[in-house]
């Protein structure tokens, strides 16, 4: 046989050996379709509660200051239920919202607007709310810079705006209201506006000048007027929110009652603990609180006149 003859004969018995095994391969089931989507695990048909505690946030400050607080705050959680941690952290609410709806997260901290636009759900439960300044509510402000000629809300008009976030109340909703009772929306009436997801950066945003206006947190704003007095002193407050409560510390369906309990005692006795008092102060919460629904109550009329309206 010619010796090239010889190399293609035994070319095409590899191959054809090769293929024959992927074929069994196949037929085995170990063959992986990864255009084929597998409904996740049944979590009923296990002890939810020997894996990690997972526990998710989404960072109203800068991350890098905040991060650290919160992962603290979850190891000290997960510490008494036994559960190690994992902290996941999203860019917006909703991601976090649908996180815990759909059972990818177990505890979430949540912000106002997003508690008032997801209460409604069975699958989710108020653990706790954040104390602040010595009290459990807080206001939304709308800055703008402290040399402009912008007074009031009819000064914004063709101005560029940031929000923080559509689910927020005071980095969204609150403007959103005040335009829509004077039958505007922000695309009728600013010339352009972003969304920034953290009220630290509409915050700096407008004290630096990049933007005409940001509604953003009084929480931001008292904490800069303490930290970075010049930031404060940059801007100047043209309206201010109706109070409502700050975003609690919610759980899901994951979760088992007798944890929710545990969790919730600890998050409530928290601050009597020297060791965490860091991770407290690092995120200005004075101490968790028992949970006040009314408190986002201005909130949930806001999104009830909204729906009516469309």
């Amino acid at each position: 046989m010619n010796r090239n003859v010889f190399r293609f004969v035994c070319l095409c018995t590899i191959v054809l050996a090769f293929c024959t095994g992927c074929g069994s391969f196949v037929n085995n089931g170990k063959y992986i379709d990864f255009k084929k989507m597998e409904a996740p695990p049944d979590i009923s048909a296990v002890d939810a509660d020997s894996h990690a505690l997972r526990v998710a946030i989404s960072s109203v400050l800068l991350p890098q200051e905040t991060v650290m607080h919160y992962r603290s705050i979850a190891t000290f959680l997960g510490q008494h239920v036994n559960r190690p941690v994992i902290l996941i952290q999203r860019k917006s609410y909703a991601e976090i919202a649908l996180l815990l709806l759909n059972g990818g997260a177990d505890v979430a901290f949540f912000s106002s607007g997003e508690y008032a636009n997801y209460s409604g759900f069975n699958e989710i439960e108020m653990l706790a709310s954040q104390q602040r300044l010595g009290v459990p509510y807080y206001q939304g402000y709308i800055v703008v810079a402290k040399d402009s000629d912008i007074n009031d809300i009819s000064d914004l008009k063709g101005k560029t705006v940031a929000f923080t976030d559509p689910l927020s109340y005071s980095g969204y909703t609150f403007l959103e209201q005040l335009l829509r009772q004077n039958n505007e929306t922000p695309e009728t009436f600013f010339g352009r506006y972003i969304y920034t997801y953290s009220h630290d950066k509409s915050f700096r945003a407008v004290a630096n000048k990049v933007v005409d206006a940001a509604p953003v947190t009084s929480i931001v704003y008292d904490r800069a007027k303490q930290r970075q007095p010049e930031l404060a002193e940059a801007v100047k407050i043209i309206a201010v929110s109706p109070p409502a409560g700050i975003g609690p510390v919610v759980v899901g369906k994951s979760v088992s009652q007798g944890q929710r309990e545990i969790l919730r005692k600890v998050l409530l006795t928290m601050h009597e603990n020297p060791d965490m008092r860091p991770a407290l102060q690092g995120l200005s919460i004075d101490r968790f609180v028992p949970p006040q629904p009314e408190l986002y109550e201005p909130i949930r009329r806001m999104l009830r006149e909204k729906r009516e309206q469309i």
